[in-house]
């Protein structure tokens, strides 16, 4: 960013140009830490809840609702340390979310954040986000071998069509 600074010392209107890099991006879970500093039984009180609507608005509850009911994991992948969050959906479907990739395998997360753009985040993404400053979800360890197997695993999971429970109506022709 460039600046111009006007030397008015001696009536002089010479100008001197002053650059300045940018600050470098401030990551969303350095954000979370900071509301979170100050909290030391890792629960939400109302000034953190209002924070963070502030940033995640909608999906926060929702998100919430997914941390207060254990649906979320992280499998973590030795010995490159490498992990993602698993979320338990509906019906037996599951989510993978990748917090430095800003991704989530959820249908939310392609229509609503990359389509439409009507939320930064999906649910599942905002309940990994504060896993991972809680740190209160469980995790699963496996060999970095069983990555990929993993990977397809959860994918295969996240396309799933909930069933109908209701009976085909048989039209009359």
């Amino acid at each position: 960013m460039n600046h111009v600074v006007n030397n008015d010392a001696q009536g002089d209107k010479a100008k001197t140009e002053v650059s300045r890099t940018p600050p470098p991006p401030i990551q969303l879970v350095e954000i979370i830490k900071h509301i979170f500093k100050n909290n030391k039984s890792n629960t939400i009180g109302e000034d953190t809840l209002l924070s963070l609507y502030s940033i995640f608005g909608k999906p926060l509850f929702a998100s919430l609702d997914i941390l207060d009911n254990n649906l979320i994991s992280v499998y973590i992948f030795l010995p490159s340390k490498r992990y993602f969050y698993v979320i338990e959906g509906r019906k037996g479907a599951k989510y993978m979310c990748l917090l430095k990739g800003d991704y989530c395998s959820c249908p939310s997360f392609n229509y609503s954040v990359l389509l439409k753009s009507d939320s930064l985040y999906c649910k599942h993404q905002v309940s990994a986000f504060l896993s991972e400053i809680l740190s209160n979800a469980p995790s699963l360890e496996f060999d970095d071998s069983e990555y990929i197997t993993k990977v397809l695993e959860i994918e295969a999971c996240s396309f799933k069509t909930p069933k109908s429970t209701k009976k085909p109506v048989n039209k009359p022709l």
